[in-house]
């Protein structure tokens, strides 16, 4: 999973820059245009590993995982105050997925897939189901910016408010949880005894 969100991430960050250059630089199009589409290559692999794991994998990987639930929806309201108060609120824990992104990150992999085929098919079938790719593929595109920029701004203000070490579980896959203790009433004047210790004088 970390792989592929690196392919992915990293993939849309190139793609991003270089349509912007075919678009609004001339001059560097031809060039941005060849680095665009070894960036779509990278695209597609981060897509299929991602594909083949929302349908093999297991936990966190499987595409349940990313419905939402009802027990999610108090957390999914917490993360939103935890946003407008830009960190203020204290923010919900969970494992693996954010409940509030969970949804927009399948929306999101959808809307890849679709910017990835229209991007392979668009210069020799222009035209597929009454639609016009080119003008499919430039539809999505300033989606995709503006949920990759909001996504870039809330893991910065996850990691800089958050106590669960978000962005490391994302590089190296390893995660703080925290752990509060609990004072548990009428326990405070047990105490244990092993075995061993049953019988013996004294004791």
């Amino acid at each position: 999973m970390r792989l592929a969100h690196a392919l992915i991430g990293l993939s849309v960050l190139a793609l991003l820059a270089t349509g912007w250059l075919i678009k609004w630089s001339p001059s560097v199009a031809e060039s941005a245009s060849d680095w665009h589409d070894l960036a779509g290559i990278g695209l597609t692999l981060g897509l299929l590993l991602r594909t083949g794991l929302l349908f093999t994998g297991t936990g966190p990987a499987h595409w349940s995982a990313l419905l939402p639930r009802r027990a999610d929806l108090h957390k999914m309201g917490m993360t939103l105050r935890f946003y407008a108060t830009l960190g203020r609120s204290p923010l919900p824990k969970w494992y693996a997925h954010n409940p509030l992104w969970a949804p927009v990150y399948l929306l999101m992999l959808f809307i890849l897939v679709l910017q990835a085929l229209t991007g392979l098919f668009m210069e020799s079938w222009p035209v597929a189901g009454g639609f016009y790719l080119p003008s499919v593929h430039a539809f999505w595109a300033p989606l995709i910016l503006g949920f990759s920029g909001v996504h870039i701004l809330t893991v910065l203000l996850h990691d800089a408010k958050g106590t669960a070490s978000d962005v490391s579980a994302m590089i190296n896959g390893h995660r703080i949880f925290t752990v509060e203790e609990v004072d548990v009433p009428g326990t405070a004047s047990i105490h244990t005894v092993s075995l061993e210790q049953i019988g013996k004088p004294g004791k």
